[in-house]
């Protein structure tokens, strides 16, 4: 595709995946970046997936945003216990952009990478490696645990370390899950829908699903 003449296909790709599978709007676009996320594993095969494998995560989100602000897009609430979460599905008005390819671009954002890890981090890193636990490390370097796992959650995030060498494979599966049926997941909801898991380990699984490429 060129990105630049054929912006108006970018809101083909979305709508023909929205028809195409019930999603929140980070399940959507993991399934339109192709990710091999075990979220986006089940719905591999359906069409539009990889659609826009060129494009970052928080890029696809934008143009999500964007289609469901110029009114293609709308949300669905699904009544699921033990709690609600959000699709979206075709307007009227998508639809028809669909079915008579009617051009109506959208503009993809440069996402600008933040700052990489620093010393600290490293630092946290290195005893990391040499197979220290988490309490140990904090108690060596003077600093609170929640410290390293922030320190962790980063390292995860810019591809140093995997959210599974720091959380069990279990907790990444129930976050993922539940990561997946929320519009924006966010710390908070995901520690309220797994109550049995701490804010730590919630967010490091997390990082898996936010990491920068």
């Amino acid at each position: 595709m060129d990105k630049k003449s054929d912006s108006y296909k970018l809101t083909w790709v979305i709508l023909m995946a929205t028809k195409e599978i019930q999603a929140g709007k980070n399940r959507l676009a993991i399934f339109l970046k192709g990710s091999k996320s075990k979220q986006a594993n089940i719905i591999s095969e359906n069409t539009g997936y990889g659609g826009l494998m060129w494009l970052n995560i928080e890029t696809i989100k934008h143009l999500i945003e964007q289609t469901e602000n110029i009114g293609l897009i709308k949300r669905k609430i699904i009544k699921n216990y033990p709690y609600d979460y959000t699709v979206y599905e075709l307007t009227e008005a998508g639809k028809l952009v669909l079915e008579e390819k009617k051009q109506v671009p959208l503009q993809p954002i440069k996402i600008s990478k933040p700052e990489t890890v620093g010393y600290s981090e490293m630092a946290t890193l290195n005893l990391f490696r040499q197979g220290k636990a988490i309490i140990e490390i904090a108690s060596e370097r003077g600093l609170a645990i929640s410290t390293i796992y922030t320190h962790l959650y980063r390292l995860i995030l810019y591809g140093h370390i995997n959210s599974n060498q720091v959380v069990s494979n279990g907790v990444i599966i129930k976050v993922n899950d539940a990561a997946s049926k929320m519009d924006n997941p966010s710390i908070k909801l995901l520690k309220e829908a797994l109550p049995e898991i701490s804010y730590e380990e919630i967010k490091c699984a997390l990082a898996g699903l936010k990491r920068v490429k």
